[in-house]
């Protein structure tokens, strides 16, 4: 899963559309996982699980959530 973004299909919306994407980082202080999880309002929330999942930024669109976690995590 390294490097490589998967969808999480137990997290699909009514049509089967993905809401929820997952890559392996082994950060340091974001922990070995980041998801990107479409929000009630159509937006892409980054998290992390930090004991509780932590919401570190909000994109406007999946591949820009991507592009943001290539550039400021992985």
């Amino acid at each position: 899963m390294k490097n490589k973004w998967e969808v999480i299909h137990e997290m699909d919306g009514e049509n089967g559309e993905p809401t929820s994407w997952a890559r392996e980082i082994n950060h340091s202080k974001y922990g070995k996982f980041v998801w990107i999880t479409e929000n009630e309002n159509g937006l892409y929330d980054v998290e992390v699980d930090r004991g509780g999942f932590t919401t570190l930024v909000t994109c406007k669109t999946v591949i820009s959530a991507k592009r943001w976690v290539s550039m400021n995590i992985a």
